[in-house]
């Protein structure tokens, strides 16, 4: 895949863009101050965005000039509509395994990475630290017990979602409910 850098004044946005973004514009931004462009944006042969809308108005917000670009040649313009439209809707068919991203986040938070990077806000992110709460999400429960912390989680003994390290508690292993 060829990455050319382009002006960002080359770039046209499309004008019938049926994906809402502007919410997601500050947290792009902070994304590509915090890890750089790691994503380049992929327009038509005229230069007209075919992915990459958020990048797009976050690279104008960050007052950036150039920006990496991906020309995808040879596009019929029923793919570039539908590759514009499949891009966007596999992201909402992606789900979080709500027992590995406590731990994954408990390990940035452990480090004094700032989660407001990530794009949870902050009811998001007390809704996984928080004591004592059922996720709806687990498929199946095994009580864990720390330092008063109560979870639930569909780990293998031992395995834990909680912030802290923790053990199983073994009476709970079966038929267990919160």
């Amino acid at each position: 895949m060829k990455v050319e850098q382009w002006q960002l004044a080359q770039l046209r946005p499309y004008e019938h863009n049926p994906r809402l973004n502007d919410e997601a514009v500050d947290v792009g931004a902070a994304s590509i101050r915090e890890f750089g462009f790691r994503q380049p944006i992929v327009v038509d042969e005229d230069g007209v965005i075919i992915v990459g809308h958020t990048r797009y108005k976050a690279a104008q917000k960050l007052g950036l000039d150039k920006v990496p670009v991906h020309v995808a040649k040879g596009l019929t313009p029923e793919q570039i509509k539908a590759y514009r439209i499949a891009d966007n809707k596999t992201s909402e068919i992606a789900e979080w395994n709500y027992e590995l991203l406590p731990l994954e986040l408990s390990q940035l938070k452990d480090a004094d990475f700032d989660l407001g990077l990530l794009g949870f806000d902050a009811d998001e992110l007390a809704k996984m630290y928080a004591p004592g709460q059922l996720h709806a999400n687990c498929l199946s429960s095994v009580g864990v017990r720390a330092c008063g912390v109560r979870r639930w989680s569909s780990g293998a003994p031992g395995a834990c979602a909680a912030t802290c390290a923790a053990t199983v508690i073994p009476e709970t292993l079966h038929g267990a409910s919160g």
